[in-house]
């Protein structure tokens, strides 16, 4: 039996979000892990995130939340709309959020959360440590590719949704795709004052766009568009995909056209297809555990990757420190985070396939739809979700679990 105490050796592969806020938490419970990160340095690079209501608890139980919220942009409120520019559905963060558990959502950008929680962290990050095999389980042991190992008494997986790790645990395994293709960017423009504190998203004929301020002159912006991509890359004569994304999306509702206006020629504009892990039978086996996109990736249409990742982390510390031995320990935060990971990605699978539908008819069916909902309904959804929120139970500021 494996016994767990200021000495235990915890190495979490990947130094992302999922990553950097399991170390914290293990941090804060007495426990020391070491992060090892495959980049060589953090560079403030990708684009942004939207941290929701549930994602803000878990940081408030590690006590940064305030600084999340100082750092990026708090919403006061969300917008669906059609390509008209008919408002589908409006959400009131202040309303509901806020009111009843004090937080609404944040938009921030990815490299300003990961620098905030480096900023907390005293445990060791060690960079250009890209695991190329996980050895064994039990005990563990990893290999990187610069051909050092290691031997921690527990290894956390952490390394995004083409985990190397997950290998050990799930092998053979093959990512879920949509058939869609998503843009990112983060753009520098001023925007009129009712879009500084609003997220957007625009409803069109297989395309889904909009995003959210980062900033007071930022902005996240998003679009999916299907595979294969209308927009190709550049070549003697023809337009940049700048140039066809600031075309094509010239028609939408504000604030979609001014921000893709604000594209600089060479912007650096993230491509990438939309995948997802399908359901895995096991998240852990021995000492070796799952937590984040490695366990659960999910599509991005219900805006909840990332927080079921701080989830985790928070869950898998809580579990760790309070159980002697490893086994229990991994078997109760598999218990109390699966079916919730699960459900919440299945959601984020039906909303996408929503999203991107590709036929007229189809689309404006759905935009019928979705406009004579009441909006009690996504009131109650709204409030259930962050209800679910995985949390310890406290008593007097101690986890009991």
């Amino acid at each position: 039996m494996q016994h767990f105490g200021e000495t235990t050796e915890i190495a979490i592969i990947g130094g992302g979000i999922c990553g950097l806020t399991t170390a914290l938490a293990l941090e804060q419970r007495g426990l020391s892990p070491t992060v090892y990160e495959a980049a060589s340095e953090y560079q403030p690079v990708g684009a942004g995130i939207l941290l929701q209501t549930n994602a803000l608890l878990v940081f408030d139980r590690l006590g940064i939340a305030d600084q999340i919220q100082s750092t990026g942009v708090p919403l006061d409120s969300g917008r669906i709309l059609s390509t008209s520019g008919r408002t589908l559905q409006r959400f009131d963060l202040d309303g509901v959020e806020r009111a009843h558990f004090d937080y609404g959502y944040v938009a921030i950008h990815r490299g300003d959360l990961q620098r905030l929680l480096l900023d907390e962290l005293d445990s060791r990050v060690k960079t250009g440590k890209a695991c190329a095999e996980i050895e064994d389980t039990d005990p563990p042991t990893a290999r990187f590719e610069d051909g050092t190992r290691i031997h921690p008494d527990i290894l956390v997986g952490a390394d995004g949704i083409n985990s190397t790790v997950r290998d050990v645990i799930a092998p053979d395994i093959e990512l879920q795709t949509l058939d869609a293709t998503v843009y990112r960017a983060t753009a520098t423009c001023a925007l009129p004052e009712h879009h500084c504190t609003r997220g957007v998203e625009v409803w069109g004929e297989g395309t889904y766009t909009g995003g959210a301020p980062i900033g007071s002159d930022r902005f996240y912006w998003f679009a999916t568009t299907p595979s294969p991509s209308p927009f190709e890359t550049a070549t003697t004569g023809r337009q940049t995909i700048t140039e066809q994304l600031r075309e094509y999306y010239s028609s939408f509702p504000e604030p979609v056209p001014t921000i893709i206006n604000s594209f600089a020629p060479d912007e650096d504009i993230i491509t990438t297809g939309l995948m997802a892990v399908p359901p895995l039978d096991q998240w852990s086996r021995g000492s070796v555990v799952l937590a984040g996109d490695a366990a659960h990736g999910m599509l991005p249409f219900a805006g909840q990757g990332a927080a079921q990742a701080i989830e985790d982390a928070l869950t898998l510390a809580a579990a760790l420190s309070r159980y002697s031995d490893h086994t229990t320990a991994l078997e109760t935060y598999e218990r109390e985070r699966k079916h919730r990971a699960e459900r919440i990605r299945s959601e984020s699978h039906w909303l996408g396939k929503l999203a991107t539908i590709q036929s007229n008819l189809g689309c404006r069916v759905r935009n019928h739809a979705v406009n004579l909902l009441p909006n009690s309904i996504f009131r109650r959804f709204r409030y259930r979700r962050t209800t679910g929120t995985s949390l310890p139970v406290m008593k007097e500021g101690i986890d009991l679990r």
